[in-house]
């Protein structure tokens, strides 16, 4: 008698106890909490090949109860149903596009025709990146401070980083803010309204994030307590590259070799043993390209696609830039859409020799459309 995983036993057991004949073809919701269709593992790939990786050992710490969650029906032996997903856990499909959480996402996003910019790395100005959003909270008993970025998509959604919340506990959302120290911010004779603060209802963590690795699917969205009271110039969400070559007039792969937009309030020192954090919103123009260092720092990623690297050139997002915006402008540079969300960065902020490396969005649309509710 051949030797048995006792993972896969275990899979197998539990499966039988949660059967209630299931019939193929159904409805489900798989371990991952993705939509999807009851079928013979054999036809589902993603479940195969998480199963045979638990069978050599090499599967990620979460893979035995993913697979448990996924469990339709055990038929016989040789047949075990699992729910499968239209999408991988990670990546996209063609259907995309479709369905209602492209339908809320707003038509009117990412408009560019606000202001002109200025250089590299220095003072944003005000109407320049109408939909930052910055994030407040606490982290070890310490005081509370800003901590991460990020961007709203929606009038109820901020797209971010999971990392973000491996050590802080979120109090709220800051919308609308430009420079921190004013009550209200005005820049030759314009003057925003007052920023808007609301707690969030829901933090939706990526569920595979830091699995295989420590920084894989580092991306969360925040659901807002209630809707954000957007304004036509000064608070605009972000447009989502759900379709890069409809969306924005050329590829995904056609990202590499342009320069994208960072901004944020992380910090402006050099040294990783003084923070400095600035009062104004500050921006930087990066290249996406794969330099020698690019390849090194996505190692441990199964899939290549899931980080762009940008920098390399002696600008860089630093400390408590995590979770804001890497961003592209279409073809005809109408619209600004969120290409990247800051995630990993090297020891010494804004070093030639090395580069950041950024959650892709359109590699996760499909995760962000499936979470996305009214």
């Amino acid at each position: 008698m051949g030797h048995v995983n006792p993972a896969v036993v275990a899979v197998a057991a539990l499966a039988t106890l949660m059967s209630c004949q299931a019939q193929e073809g159904r409805s489900c919701v798989d371990g991952n909490g993705q939509a999807g269709t009851c079928i013979n593992i054999r036809s589902c790939q993603p479940q195969r090949e998480l199963l045979q990786a638990v069978k050599e050992n090499r599967a990620p710490p979460n893979a035995i109860q993913i697979l448990r969650q996924s469990v339709c029906e055990v038929l016989s032996r040789e047949r075990l149903l699992v729910c499968c997903a239209q999408s991988t856990s990670t990546g996209t499909t063609t259907s995309a596009g479709t369905g209602s959480g492209r339908d809320l996402l707003p038509r009117n996003c990412g408009r560019v025709d606000l202001t002109d910019r200025i250089i590299d790395g220095e003072d944003a100005p005000l109407l320049a990146w109408p939909w930052m959003a910055l994030l407040r909270g606490t982290a070890r008993g310490q005081p509370a401070n800003w901590f991460c970025g990020g961007v709203l998509i929606n009038d109820r959604y901020v797209l971010t980083a999971a990392h973000c919340f491996n050590d802080h506990q979120l109090e709220f959302v800051r919308l609308g803010e430009h420079t921190l120290s004013t009550t209200e911010d005005c820049q030759s004779g314009v003057c925003a309204p007052p920023p808007q603060d609301i707690t969030t209802e829901q933090i939706i963590i990526h569920p595979q994030y830091k699995s295989p690795c420590r920084q894989c699917n580092d991306i969360a969205l925040l659901r807002l307590s209630s809707p954000v009271q957007l304004h036509p110039v000064h608070l605009v969400p972000i447009c989502v590259p759900v379709d890069p070559v409809k969306d924005m007039g050329f590829s995904e792969a056609d990202f590499q070799g342009k320069h994208a937009w960072a901004a944020g309030w992380g910090s402006i020192s050099r040294s990783p043993l003084r923070v400095s954090i600035p009062d104004t919103l500050q921006q930087v123009f990066l290249p996406i390209r794969e330099d020698t260092v690019c390849p090194l720092l996505k190692r441990g990623y199964p899939e290549p696609r899931m980080v762009l690297c940008a920098g390399g050139d002696g600008k860089d997002t630093c400390r408590g830039d995590s979770g804001g915006p890497l961003q592209l402008s279409n073809r005809a540079e109408t619209r600004r859409f969120v290409v990247g969300i800051t995630s990993v960065g090297p020891e010494v902020c804004g070093r030639k020799s090395t580069q950041a490396l950024y959650t892709s969005v359109h590699f996760y649309v499909q995760w962000i459309l499936e979470n996305l509710r009214p």
